[in-house]
């Protein structure tokens, strides 16, 4: 089954949230946090959080959460957050370039349990992968 994950240019993501004076950015939150919950299994909670003050920034905690632990699959949760939290403009850059890499691809539900890297990219696979699901290494010419 393929995944919901709808491709964006990250240009067009900027020029439309910069022509709508901010509305095309909340809109985009919706939509990659929709996409995100649904493919990924992550629990982002309502996007009704982002308007409210104080309550943004638990919201914007729980949104850098998921990229971390089900799109990006570091677990670098605080570090990711921080970022979000203190410098929002980088946000739909580093976010949809990393959904845009899931487009028409099956995407493993839930947490990576392993402690094994793909030597390639660094980043943490399956211990049975043959292949990096992110670079495409083949494993079982080594």
């Amino acid at each position: 089954m393929t995944n919901t994950i709808k491709e964006r240019n990250v240009v067009l993501v900027y020029l439309f949230g910069i022509f709508t004076l901010g509305i095309y950015f909340l809109y985009w939150y919706v939509q990659t946090k929709r996409e995100i919950n649904e493919n990924f299994g992550a629990s982002i909670p309502t996007c009704w959080l982002l308007i409210i003050p104080i309550a943004n920034i638990y919201w914007m905690y729980k949104y850098a959460e998921a990229y971390s632990l089900y799109v990006k699959r570091d677990d670098n949760t605080v570090l990711w957050a921080i970022l979000f939290i203190l410098i929002g403009i980088i946000v739909p850059a580093l976010v949809q370039i990393e959904l845009n890499k899931y487009v028409g691809k099956t995407i493993p539900k839930g947490l990576v349990k392993s402690n094994r890297r793909c030597t390639n990219c660094g980043r943490i696979i399956p211990e049975d992968a043959n292949l990096c699901p992110y670079c495409n290494k083949n494993f079982q010419t080594e």
